[in-house]
Parts: structure tokens; C-alpha cells; sequence
């Protein structure tokens, strides 16, 4: 669970779009619909949940009730979290539905409309719609029910049973260890018009192993184990091969317009998560 004060900090951010949008009408990003983004076209009566910026300050001053601006060109976007919910997710679990919760709580204070879908065993578990901030408790206790236990199928064939997917943005929570290297999932998804960012979670031993000597290895979805001996040459081989697939995650984002950035599992999330945010242009 966030904490209060990271919320606020979240409060004053925005997720970034590259399109327009072209879903309902009161949200706050821009339509393609006739008119300029700064073209008045009415009031409407403040409700719970409501983003505050678009508040007039005048009118409250002036009837004692808080009233919404709206205007001609705005309206609101559906953004999608796609949450890898395999069994090797388990130890960066606490990382990866943080991160989910953040931007879920980003798109909801941002006016926009919210859909988690948990993918596991080449499927896709679909929360119901979310919008406004007053359903923020609602989409924590949909993140409540996800686990990650899934070792069947893969996470493209997953992506492809994600149903209700509209045009808007799209973000792929995963540690990426998948036979195409995201290919794939990110196609499927460009070709369903999604503007897709990548936050690939990986934990702090998968980044920096601390193994030494003889030691059992056992994948977390095939249940296959190796034994190992974790001396300097195969923690060299090691580092090696993680850099390499951290290359090709990069390049396979970089190459479909993905912004793209890497969670630290180990580290503290709320100290880490709005710069990396920052860093990779999501905000």
C-alpha cells in the first residue's frame, strides 16, 4: 500500500500521451474533436473523485459550491496496466504491483479512465473499469486478489487474451523473462493502437547475485533445477548475459517508440519510482 505522502507527491503529476484522445467527454487530455483546448464550454457541479485543478475558485467564492471547468477539446483517455502476474514475478511482487498502483492512482487523478488486466498462465484476469479518484480503493482491492503463481503458457499469448483493449495508453509491468523478449507482446499491442511504456521489474539478487560456491538453482515456473558452482567466472558469465538481455529488452522498446525503465526491486519504491518515472518520459 502507497503511503499518503507518496500520493500527494503523485498528485502533482500527469501521465505523458503522445496521441490525442478519444474516449468519453470530461477528462482532461486533449480530443480531436473541433475546437481549442482552452475553448470554454460549460460548468459542471464538483463530485468526489473529481480532479481539483479543474476547479474554479471564483465560482466558489462567488455560490459557496465548487464547480468543474469544462472545455470544448478535452476529454478522457483509457489507460491499461498490463500486470505479468507469472510465478517469476514472486520475489519483485511487492515492486511490480507498487508500480501498478501508482500509475493506476496517476490515471485515475488524472481524469482518465483505468483498466488492470493480471496476466498469467496465457490468460488475462480483467478488473472492471475504473475512473476518478473516489475509485482509488476500489482498484488496491482488485490488486489484492492478484498473486503471482502462473507457470503455464507465455506472456504474449496472455497479451493477446487481454480483452475491452481501446486505443490510449498501455503499460506492461514484467521482468521480461519471456522466449521473445517482449517482441511480440509489444506488436500485438501497437497493432491494437496502444501507446505502450515498459517498467521491467527485476530484484536485487537477479541484478547483483550474491551467490558463492556450490549452489541449486530452481526455475520458479518449470520447476527445472541446476547445480552450480558460483565462482568468479560463472558470476562473470552471469553479469554478461544480464547485460545482454537488458540490451535487447532496450532495443526492442526503443525500436517500437516504448519508453522503457528498469525498477530495482531492492530498492525503496517510493524513493526510486517518480524519477525513474521522469527519467524514461512517462510524466
Amino acid at each position: 500500500m502507497l503511503s499518503d505522502r507518496f500520493l500527494s507527491r503523485l498528485d502533482t503529476l500527469s501521465l505523458a500521451m503522445r496521441g490525442r484522445a478519444q474516449g468519453g467527454a470530461g477528462g482532461t487530455r486533449r480530443s480531436r474533436q473541433t475546437g481549442s483546448s482552452a475553448e470554454f464550454s460549460d460548468y459542471r457541479e464538483y463530485v468526489p473523485g473529481d480532479d481539483i485543478r479543474r476547479l474554479d475558485w471564483n465560482a466558489l467564492a462567488r455560490f459557496d459550491r465548487l464547480f468543474l471547468k469544462l472545455f470544448m477539446e478535452e476529454q478522457e483517455s483509457m489507460v491499461t496496466v498490463l500486470l505479468d502476474a507469472s510465478a517469476s514475478m514472486e520475489a519483485k511482487w511487492a515492486s511490480a504491483r507498487s508500480a501498478a498502483e501508482a500509475v493506476g492512482y496517476l490515471a485515475l487523478t488524472g481524469g482518465d479512465r483505468l483498466c488492470v488486466q493480471a496476466l498469467k498462465n496465457g490468460r488475462a484476469l480483467r478488473s472492471p473499469q475504473f475512473a476518478g479518484r473516489a475509485a482509488f480503493p476500489r482498484l488496491t482491492g482488485f490488486l489484492d486478489t492478484c498473486a503471482p503463481d502462473g507457470n503455464e503458457g507465455t506472456l504474449t499469448e496472455a497479451v493477446k487474451h487481454t480483452e475491452g483493449l481501446k486505443k490510449g495508453l498501455c503499460f506492461l509491468i514484467t521482468d521480461g523473462y519471456t522466449e521473445d523478449v517482449l517482441k511480440e507482446a509489444l506488436d500485438y499491442l501497437r497493432y491494437l493502437k496502444q501507446e505502450t511504456a515498459v517498467i521491467q521489474v527485476l530484484s536485487g539478487e537477479e541484478l547483483r547475485p550474491g551467490m558463492d560456491g556450490a549452489v541449486r538453482l530452481t526455475d520458479s515456473e518449470s520447476g527445472e533445477k541446476i547445480d552450480l558452482l558460483a565462482d568468479r567466472s560463472a558470476l562473470e558469465a552471469y553479469r554478461e548475459a544480464l547485460n545482454d538481455f537488458l540490451k535487447q529488452v532496450q532495443e526492442n522498446c526503443s525500436s517500437r517508440e516504448a519508453p522503457y525503465m528498469l525498477l530495482d526491486g531492492s530498492k525503496p519504491f517510493e524513493e526510486c519510482f517518480i524519477p525513474l518515472l521522469s527519467q524514461s518520459r512517462m510524466i
